[in-house]
């Protein structure tokens, strides 16, 4: 099962995470004085900070016996943190290479590193590395020092966690763990899982949970019910862990889920504010009070991670098995060679008019079935792609969504759309839903519709070159309390878009294509260009429906 736990910026334990080396040294030395280990003082201290590199001391993780569940209900017990090698040395140098092949524990850390989008596939494309991983006794926690290197965010889609350090704020941290399965606080068969640990074998079994796994997946097998309260995948949760994480039941008892023998592979900074973070590991009300938590296996199926099998099979992450729901088999992503040309800044508010009347509208069938993958992730992944929907499709997306199908055909076939709103209703979307599998399969559509730079100015030359196509659509007005509500909510979505739009380049390199990775690494000035602001902000404004018409 993989997880990605959270761990806020400022806790009541104190701070979670602290850039080193500039404004955010008086925090450190705070945290020094009140519990650091003296030898990771001693580390920090001995540091040379070089201009190309920035570190960063992270204590988010603790004994769930002292600290209690984390956010997202997972408790990690202090046994499953402490376990070290025989051959542990204390010298990173060295512990390095141990930790890596370890098989739970703290020195596990030495395989995690950040990521942009927490694409942790292939160490190579990170951004930085731990230098240092090491246990606290006294404050039961494990310590670490984070390496993050500027050409490597610079490349790899991690420049604003690089410029927000630099100028000493406080991450939250997120954590990718491997962990063979958990076990409910409130459900669990002890005396099943304790004869499942005894049957351990050193030479068959990696460590006692690898053996608990097969005695529990042996006595299904065998007709049984395997250990009651014991998860593999999030699919086999209990009522408690899928509904009431961290919520304390009538007789006092709390519910969370242990982590017995986790493996780190994650360790990334995050800065989306406490709003957006909320909404992507805990379940919120519309008025912002927290329904409930958001198991952290759930957010790592949201994330999209996935890893293979012990059997060295793939396996497929949420996103890509909404998409095979919705589509069927993948598409193969397409490019369209478009020569480059430029134009003048000054006439990009002109532009868009002309652009617009030109561009394709998604057809129906598309909408349709893109109305069955969740509303945040299509409004996510097209707005990361910098498409900007129209009206009428976000129009129909909705109604689709709700179920109102005959609705939607019915206003389509009259022409008739939403009239604009003087209200705006937020959309949860962001850039933590961009959905690759869906933006691969959407790709055809970038030469037709993206704002991003390098394929609008090649577009829009095109198309002002032979004088656009004619005047923009005209749409009749429709009300009603739904649609009044759609027309607040597109608002909303228009809001956000410039937001998500922000991160394209780092969602460039979830494509093969050679244009979209020559994106992945251009200059922000080539990404967003005049005309790409412009577009973002009023591309179709002049589509909703006119009343009278």
């Amino acid at each position: 099962m993989l997880k990605l736990s959270h761990f806020a910026a400022q806790t009541e334990q104190g701070v979670s995470a602290i850039p080193l080396f500039g404004k955010s040294d008086v925090a450190f030395e705070k945290c020094a004085s009140s519990g650091l280990l003296p030898d990771v003082t001693k580390y920090i201290n001995s540091l040379r900070p070089q201009n190309g590199s920035q570190y960063v001391l992270v204590n988010a993780m603790g004994a769930g016996e002292y600290f209690g569940s984390n956010i997202n209900g997972d408790h990690f017990p202090e046994a499953s943190l402490v376990h070290i090698p025989p051959n542990w040395t204390g010298v990173p140098l060295i512990d390095k290479a141990i930790g890596k092949n370890w098989a739970y524990g703290f020195p596990t850390f030495y395989n995690a590193h950040p990521y942009a989008h927490h694409r942790n596939k292939d160490s190579s494309r990170a951004f930085g590395e731990v230098e240092l991983a090491t246990w606290n006794p006294r404050m039961k926690r494990v310590e670490l020092v984070v390496r993050v290197d500027y050409d490597k965010c610079d490349k790899f889609g991690g420049m604003s966690v690089w410029d927000k350090l630099k100028i000493g704020s406080y991450p939250d941290v997120s954590m990718g763990t491997k962990v063979p399965y958990d076990t409910c606080s409130i459900c669990l068969d002890s005396d099943a899982y304790n004869k499942g640990l005894a049957t351990y074998k050193p030479g068959r079994h990696q460590h006692p949970g690898q053996a608990a796994l097969q005695y529990h997946k042996e006595s299904k097998a065998n007709g049984g019910k395997g250990i009651r309260g014991l998860s593999i995948t999030r699919n086999d949760y209990c009522e408690h862990a899928k509904s009431h994480m961290n919520k304390i039941l009538p007789d006092g008892r709390k519910v969370w889920v242990y982590n017995d023998y986790p493996r780190f592979f994650d360790i990334s900074f995050v800065f989306i504010g406490a709003d957006k973070t909320a909404k992507v590991m805990l379940f919120v009300h519309r008025n912002g009070v927290t329904h409930s938590v958001k198991p952290s296996a759930q957010v790592a199926d949201e994330m999209g991670l996935k890893e293979a099998s012990d059997e060295n099979e793939k396996v497929a992450s949420v996103d890509e098995e909404l998409l095979k729901a919705a589509f069927g088999k993948l598409a193969k992503p397409k490019s369209a060679e478009i020569t480059k040309q430029v134009v003048p800044s000054q006439f990009a508010g002109k532009a868009i008019p002309v652009l617009n009347r030109s561009e394709p509208s998604i057809d129906r069938g598309t909408l349709d079935q893109m109305c069955n993958l969740p509303l945040s992730k299509v409004l996510s992944t097209t707005a990361g792609m910098g498409i900007v929907l129209r009206p009428q499709e976000f129009q129909r997306l909705s109604l689709a969504r709700l179920g109102a199908h005959d609705l939607a055909d019915e206003l389509d076939d009259a022409g008739d759309v939403f009239p604009r709103s003087e209200c705006s209703e937020h959309v949860d979307m962001g850039a933590h839903d961009f959905m690759p599998s869906l933006a691969r399969l959407l790709s055809p559509l970038m030469s037709m519709r993206s704002a991003l730079g390098p394929v609008v100015e090649q577009r829009v030359i095109i198309i002002c070159g032979r004088g656009g196509d004619g005047a923009s659509p005209k749409h009749s007005a429709r009300r009603s309390e739904l649609l009044d509500k759609i027309s607040s909510a597109y608002n909303g979505y228009r809001e956000q878009v410039i937001d998500i739009a922000a991160h394209s380049s780092g969602f460039m390199q979830y494509f093969e294509a050679a244009d979209m990775q020559k994106m992945a690494s251009a200059e922000v000035s080539e990404m967003f260009t005049p005309l790409t602001v412009s577009y973002l902000k009023d591309a179709f404004l002049d589509e909703f429906g006119v009343s009278g018409l």
